[in-house]
């Protein structure tokens, strides 16, 4: 047991490294890539209209150039479509990794992710830099690669159920919290040292971040093979009106995995690797089916954090500043959410203990409190008629961090089987995938007309994103 217990932990820590590292890969080229965009964008919209605006010498256009009206709409639907292509193979594979995650170690499984991940950046990137012989719009191919692997969205499920698996139900949120912490405060480190290193140079900060990426694959090996869970999900488990996940064939002297008998009487046989996938796909539909409620709050969640996507245009357009300067702005806004996220397992200690309040309470708490600070973060954003005023709005959407963390942690404690929790895992990131294929082209559509309007018209899409909140709002009162 003690051996054991060293395998858990191991693998779990091996899964914070590896997402440690995937979120400073991200962040420190975040800035750069955008500008790299931007760049060949504008770029190629002079030269079509005024070749004089490009520098001879190194064939750039002057930034403060780019934040015309037809630069910024080809860059937002550059962009918008990219993110659909990116989400179209992730939600494919979702599926099928799925079923894999049942079949093959966990490491083999990470290691073809992140390879293929590195694959597609190198790919990505090879596109931006020849730009005399490649169309921009080739880096929409660069979501082939995510057939092999996943993409991004695999990797977050299979490390987060590995983390998960290996934590008691009512420790998850706290290490959920601390983790998103470590997270943020290198996402503040790397979009900072990022935005600090674009003013040396363009492509210093890309290449970094490329070989950040490159060392999970080593990271990867560390996890070794097996089955990683061995905590018990049931401990300290309170029990709600929500509804739980019920085999269909349980009762007494039936086993609570659905077709365990019919799959040992198989056993021998050719046949019986296929009925394995059709009832592991019938299991994995009929929990996301019985889950719909909370895995609709994922997704509406996730529809107006959307608003992501444009943010860094949308600022460099409204308030005339450079892409570097937002950098910065962004930096001081994710440490203020990695101490918001630091102060969370405290409060929920207090909650838990001096208040005796249920674990299920204080998390579904939580989640009502950090949706309320998203709605009037992004109400004050939208209607910021000044840059200090905008601050004010980010400081307040700040306290909504750490949505996602303590929904789970609600979820988790909810389920029957901890048997359960990668597929669970897998379905919240397919959904999510699902809300991001639609965000793009959405976001983009919105910001597009916002640019031809002057004043606080430019704050409709954080108008509509606000909304979009408070209907998530609406769906979490529904769960109690």
């Amino acid at each position: 047991m003690p051996g054991m217990m060293r395998v858990v932990q191991r693998a779990a820590y091996v899964s914070a490294l590896l997402k440690a590292l995937a979120t400073l890969s991200s962040a420190v080229s975040a800035i750069p890539r955008l500008r790299l965009l931007e760049s060949n964008v504008c770029r190629s919209y002079y030269h079509s209209f005024n070749e004089s605006a490009i520098d001879p010498a190194t064939k750039a256009v002057p930034e403060e150039l780019c934040k015309v009206t037809q630069v910024q709409a080809n860059l937002a639907s550059l962009l918008g479509w990219d993110a659909l292509f990116q989400n179209i193979p992730v939600l494919i594979v979702g599926a099928v990794y799925s079923i894999l995650i049942e079949r093959f170690p966990r490491h083999l499984l990470l290691l073809i992710n992140v390879t293929s991940n590195l694959a597609a950046k190198c790919y990505f990137y090879t596109v931006c830099y020849f730009y005399n012989r490649f169309d921009i719009r080739l880096i929409w191919l660069a979501s082939l690669f995510d057939f092999l692997g996943g993409g991004r969205v695999v990797f977050d499920a299979l490390t987060l159920a590995t983390i998960a698996e290996a934590v008691p139900a009512s420790s998850l949120s706290s290490i959920f919290y601390y983790l998103t912490a470590v997270l943020t405060a290198l996402r503040m480190l790397g979009v900072s040292g990022g935005s600090y290193l674009l003013g040396q140079s363009l492509w210093l900060p890309i290449v970094i971040g490329c070989c950040v990426w490159a060392s999970t694959i080593p990271a990867v090996l560390l996890l070794g093979s097996g089955h990683y869970q061995s905590i018990p999900q049931h401990e300290d488990r309170d029990h709600y009106p929500m509804a739980r996940p019920t085999p269909p064939n349980s009762g007494p002297g039936t086993s609570d995995d659905p077709g365990i008998e019919d799959q040992q009487e198989a056993e021998g046989h050719e046949a019986s690797h296929l009925q394995q996938s059709f009832t592991l796909i019938k299991s994995f539909s009929s929990e996301a089916w019985t889950y719909r409620l909370p895995l609709s709050i994922f997704v509406t969640h996730e529809l107006a954090m959307g608003i992501r996507d444009i943010v860094e245009q949308w600022m460099s357009k409204r308030y005339t500043w450079p892409i570097r300067k937002i950098g910065y702005i962004l930096a001081a806004q994710t440490l203020l959410s990695a101490v918001i996220l630091a102060s969370l397992p405290k409060i929920g200690t207090y909650l838990a203990r001096k208040r005796a309040i249920p674990t299920t309470v204080k998390d579904l708490f939580l989640v009502k409190y950090k949706l309320a600070a998203a709605v009037i973060g992004t109400m004050m954003i939208a209607f910021a008629w000044s840059r200090e005023l905008l601050l004010c709005g980010f400081v307040v959407f700040a306290f909504g961090v750490g949505f996602h963390d303590a929904l789970k942690s609600y979820i988790t404690a909810q389920l029957q089987d901890a048997a359960h929790i990668s597929r669970i895992y897998m379905w919240i990131s397919i959904l999510e995938v699902v809300a991001n294929m639609v965000n793009g082209p959405f976001w983009a559509l919105i910001y597009t007309p916002a640019l031809n309007i002057r004043g606080l018209g430019l704050g409709l899409p954080f108008l509509i994103c606000s909304g979009v909140f408070a209907g998530t709002l609406l769906l979490v009162r529904l769960l109690g």
